[in-house]
């Protein structure tokens, strides 16, 4: 699988609850094996590891190495940090033991620190800290952060934190209790040392940073003044895709095991190098770290600016360094290493070979990725098989009932370049051609009226970041292209007036049907709209699979007895909604502009020239015929009074001398009527009832008292 790092990886923070200042980053794996440039530069790691970040990641790394590497696995593309945490394995009855999936690592930056946190400083070139005591395997009650009066101290052991995601809501522990009930993954989570001496920027005891008196919070013990970002790291564990036992016994709690033979999790620990650009660093830092963006990075500038959603194609993980197998079903744990229970700390001996095991495996010698530039065209520039080929721009490509091109498509990641897609499209009779998902090539001779570039979104980031798969080829030696994104497509337009776009049966062509352009909205278009479970306009609704704009306003204006409704909006293609009242909570999601924005931009069932809203969208319209109905100040003598309650129960009804029933009742015809039976209050009710009484009891149950007078 090309993708490993699911989009649902980054989650709410519950370890943390103090504030919502820091941000977030996604990172895919990128290395994997005994790698530790950290505890064991140059040399084996004593277990295995998964590695995310820079992708000049290996036994040596320095800041200058991660610093320089072509790519990050992580989305922002200006941190080649490198991150890792030990292998989850789980052991079969046999012996062997099968790697727990999992797709990377979440990364949080926090701004933590007992009302100090205007004093943070970046990380500095060179820094690199590990958190976390691989041999634990017990809880540590009495090892304290330093604390005072104002900040008492917490254990040390508390650093470590296990979250069993399912919908029973079991609470966190400092250590593995329940990994079978954990349906949604099961969370390994560990807290870095924020506090630094400002001296050292490495330790071998770690004694260059502590923790805040809370960990998560709190403030610096007087050795280190220094207030550092807190790094939180999450690794997230696909504990139920672990194959059931050969005889079908059930999975068990007690045989999930971490890398260093660890099957309690009190030894989680994780280790950090700096690689980040440190202007951007400095700049997120000193603008981004504090202020409540609720994590996103699409909130702080300084990142946004090489955010991309595709690290993990873009950035795919690196050849192991260390030869021997970590993936999937393996005989023995990497490295001759021993699982121990406790609850006394692990030994040095269960983490070593000894004289009977086999030999180390050989250390590939580093390669570290060769920069390569990126040809990003500019809209109108020719680029790829011909001076001819013109580059029209990104634009969206979210589902719906048609994409931006229509007429052909073709994947294949190992070959799709520019050229590549160009090629295939012009030889199918197709002017325009478009790459998406670093591996999809689309087709058509007309774009979708309803798509539009992101240069006409105002995005301040280019949505297209996804290397074509071609170009991440090793045999590939031309400069890095780009095949559009995450429901993002480069377009590309063959000008040469020479191609015959008609198309035959021959080369498959001619299967484009021109679009029409959209209908225009009117004047009467109020725009695009949110329209969720609460409605925007919600008196009556029908869904139809004809559905047109002229539909929807002709069924509103037809419907409430004839009187219609003020407003008239549609929705996924084939819904109509009508209503007098806009909800308040509606959001107007676009101008009202044509086309509309890319929220709005399902055709009309029944016709595909017309937008009709779209996924939780309504595009909006006021009716101008509409006429609301009006309450008469005055008729002849007869004044409007007041809105009268008309119970139908015992007590009768509020005006009892009679009433009449037309069906072209008006309030004139009502009026004439009681003038002529000589009645002073008159009511109309149900649009065609008509009520009069003296407001006097007359007669009683039965019986009628009748009263005559030739004049009023």
């Amino acid at each position: 699988m090309l993708f490993r790092l699911s989009s649902t990886l980054a989650l709410t923070l519950p370890f943390l609850t103090t504030a919502d200042a820091f941000w977030r980053l996604n990172c895919a794996v990128i290395q994997t094996g005994r790698v530790d440039p950290v505890v064991n530069p140059g040399t084996y790691a004593e277990h295995a590891h998964s590695i995310v970040g820079g992708s000049n990641i290996g036994v040596n790394s320095t800041f200058n190495d991660l610093n320089a590497s072509p790519c990050s696995s992580c989305e922002v593309q200006a941190d080649k940090s490198a991150y890792w945490t030990p292998l989850l394995y789980y052991q079969y009855p046999n012996g062997s033991f099968f790697e727990v999936p999992h797709a990377g690592s979440v990364v949080y930056y926090l701004g933590r620190g007992g009302g100090v946190v205007d004093g943070i400083v970046p990380f500095p070139a060179g820094f690199q800290m590990l958190s976390g005591n691989k041999a634990a395997r017990s809880y540590d009650n009495e090892t304290m952060t330093w604390g005072n009066s104002t900040y008492p101290g917490r254990p040390v052991a508390d650093r470590v934190s296990f979250a069993c995601l399912t919908a029973a809501g079991v609470p966190q522990t400092p250590y593995m209790s329940t990994p079978t009930l954990c349906v949604n993954n099961m969370r390994a989570q560990i807290a870095f040392q924020s506090c630094w001496n400002g001296v050292d920027l490495y330790k071998k005891d770690n004694s260059h940073v502590d923790y805040l008196s809370q960990i998560d919070d709190g403030v610096c013990p007087p050795t280190h003044p220094i207030y550092l970002p807190t790094l939180f790291v999450e690794t997230s564990y696909a504990v139920t895709q672990v194959p059931p036992h050969a005889d079908g016994s059930p999975i068990e709690d007690s045989r999930y095991v971490f890398s260093q033979g660890d099957p309690t999790g009190y030894g989680f620990h994780g280790d950090f190098i700096n690689g980040w650009d440190l202007d951007v660093l400095a700049n997120a830092v000193e603008n981004c770290l504090i202020p409540d963006n609720f994590g996103q990075v699409s909130y702080c500038p300084a990142l946004y600016a090489s955010d991309t959603n595709g690290a993990a194609y873009n950035c795919p993980e690196q050849p192991m360094q260390i030869e021997e197998p970590v993936h999937e079903l393996i005989d023995r744990l990497p490295g001759c290493i021993q699982i121990t229970y406790g609850p006394e700390a692990a030994s040095a001996e269960s983490m070593a070979c000894g004289p009977n095991d086999p030999p180390q495996p050989p250390i590939a010698t580093t390669t570290f990725m060769t920069p390569r530039s990126t040809a990003s065209p500019t809209p109108g520039a020719s680029f790829g098989i011909s001076q001819q080929q013109r580059y029209l721009g990104c634009f969206n490509d979210t589902f719906g009932i048609f994409r931006t091109l229509n007429s052909a498509s073709v994947t294949n990641y190992t070959a799709m370049t520019v050229s590549w897609c160009q090629q295939w499209c012009a030889d199918r009779g197709y002017r325009l051609s478009g790459v998406e998902y670093a591996q999809e090539c689309h087709c058509d001779n007309y774009i979708n009226p309803t798509a539009i570039s992101a240069q006409n979104q105002n995005l301040t980031v280019n949505q297209c970041t996804w290397d074509c798969g071609g170009t991440l080829t090793a045999d590939f030696d031309g400069p890095q292209e780009l095949c559009g994104g995450l429901s993002y497509i480069n377009v590309y337009n063959n000008t040469d007036p020479d191609f015959n776009a008609s198309g035959n049966d021959d080369n498959s062509a001619g299967n484009a049907q021109p679009y029409a352009p959209a209908a225009a909205f009117g004047s009467n278009y109020l725009g695009c709209y949110t329209d969720s479970d609460t409605r925007t306009i919600d008196a009556i609704d029908f869904q139809a699979n004809n559905m047109t704009i002229e539909h929807c306003a002709t069924f509103c204006a037809s419907a409430n007895g004839g009187i219609g409704y003020q407003y008239y909006g549609l929705e996924f293609a084939s819904q109509c909604f009508c209503g007098n009242t806009i909800n308040p909570a509606a959001t107007l999601l676009s101008p009202t502009s044509n086309p509309p924005n890319s929220t709005c931009q399902m055709r009309c069932a029944g016709s595909g020239a017309e937008i009709c809203g779209g996924p939780n969208a309504l595009s909006l319209y006021n009716a101008t015929a509409y006429v609301a109905p009006q309450v008469k100040p005055s008729v002849g003598k007869f004044t409007s009074q007041t809105c009268l309650s008309d119970p139908n129960g015992s007590a009768g009804r509020a005006l009892q001398g009679g009433y009449m029933t037309r069906k072209d009742m008006t309030v004139e015809l009502c009026i004439k009527y009681c003038l002529g039976t000589f009645y002073k209050y008159a009511g109309i009710e149900y649009g065609v009832e008509c009520y009069w009484n003296y407001h006097e009891y007359c007669g009683g149950p039965g019986f009628m008292n009748l009263y005559y007078s030739p004049t009023l």
